[in-house]
């Protein structure tokens, strides 16, 4: 296994790098706004990084998992908000309608997410499931030839900027036992009758990435809306969905940690005290040292799981370990950055303060820590 990126993976990375840098002056004003310019995700698209990890077959580029963890990267060490939208876009709307979509459900949606006009979304946690995500409430019941969806989901990304949102619903009743019964995936028009946008959140970083509540009251959808296997949707939708995105959160945390950790080395090049520059010091060197290690430990465990993902092997366990590891050293990296610049690291004008708020959540979202642990434990005993 040589999980090593080619040099067209790199160039296509060095290209985004270039374009995320252009956009410096851009992040504070759009941070406090709390939104991503339309004209950035344009730009995006028009770019191709929307569609990178659609096969060509399907209008995209079809450049595999391992450029689009190296492209996650750039865009987080220059914006964690812009890497979030994206990924979710990629890694899990466009990912799961490449797996299991029609022909038909991935023309019309599938150019609307590739060009830059929206972002995808998608909709499984509620407010009475997170981690134990089969406890969904949320029901669809067939209309004549269409469905009905009731509910309300919670903390989605992408939704304000979403033409198309993957709900999961149950279908029927719950059975004791078998939690996972009758779940099912919806595409969802946000414009569709029933279909409400509600609150956006306010988050401790990530301000400018959405995260809005939506809520179903007797949505009405095609019978054409089905996504994937009717009734038996958890597995091929939730859980591999979590799979690739579990990829992508490691790689924005990577990219988090890498922009704070390079900030803190310019800083600690020009600061002075004690008559000298404070990256003279051995305890200053010792902590970028072991936290350039950490970096590069994860990038390494991210681009394995990419790897594997592109060479159509199993990559759950390594999914998961690389985001367990990466997000939790996204913690340490940015600590370590903020106390490296002191009382202008605690300032809202550093930027590795937001880097330090942006990589909280990293270890949350697409499953927590804790839950990671219970994926590679299983792994381990059943292998």
């Amino acid at each position: 296994m040589i999980p090593l990126p080619g040099r067209e993976q790199r160039e296509i990375a060095a290209a985004v790098a270039r374009f995320a840098a252009s956009l410096a002056p851009r992040i504070e004003a759009a941070e406090e706004a709390g939104a991503i310019p339309a004209d950035v995700i344009a730009s995006l698209g028009a770019m191709g990084v929307l569609g990178m990890t659609v096969p060509e077959s399907d209008g995209g580029l079809g450049a595999g998992s391992v450029a689009f963890a190296l492209v996650l990267e750039e865009l987080a060490a220059a914006w964690a908000s812009l890497a979030v939208g994206v990924s979710v876009n990629c890694g899990i709307t466009e990912g799961t309608l490449v797996r299991l979509g029609t022909p038909e459900q991935k023309r019309r949606w599938l150019p609307r997410l590739i060009d830059g006009s929206g972002l995808g979304a998608f909709a499984l946690t509620e407010p009475g499931s997170g981690s134990d995500a089969a406890a969904l409430r949320t029901t669809a019941r067939r209309d004549g030839d269409g469905w009905v969806l009731s509910g309300r989901k919670m903390f989605v990304t992408n939704l304000r900027y979403a033409p198309v949102v993957i709900v999961l619903a149950r279908v029927g009743q719950a059975e004791p036992g078998r939690p996972h019964r009758g779940i099912t995936a919806f595409l969802v028009p946000t414009d569709a009758p029933g279909v409400t946008v509600a609150k956006a959140e306010r988050k401790m970083g990530l301000h400018a990435s959405d995260t809005s509540a939506l809520a179903l009251d007797g949505a009405r959808v095609g019978g054409d809306a089905v996504l994937g296997p009717l009734g038996n949707g958890f597995g091929p939708v939730a859980l591999a969905g979590l799979d690739s995105g579990r990829i992508g959160i490691a790689a924005q945390a990577v990219g988090i940690a890498r922009g704070a950790i390079e900030r803190a080395r310019a800083y600690v090049g020009q600061r002075r005290q004690f008559g000298r520059a404070i990256g003279d010091f051995q305890m200053v060197r010792f902590a970028l040292a072991r936290a350039a290690t950490e970096v590069s430990a994860a990038r390494m465990l991210t681009l394995r799981a990419a790897w594997l993902k592109d060479a159509g092997r199993p990559f759950t366990r390594e999914a998961s370990q690389a985001k367990l590891y990466a997000s939790e050293m996204a913690q340490r990296a940015t600590r370590t950055a903020v106390q490296l610049l002191g009382g202008y690291g605690y300032m809202r004008e550093a930027v590795v303060e937001r880097c330090a708020r942006d990589a909280r959540a990293t270890t949350i979202y697409e499953g927590t820590s804790e839950v990671q642990r219970l994926v590679i434990a299983r792994s381990l005993v059943a292998a």
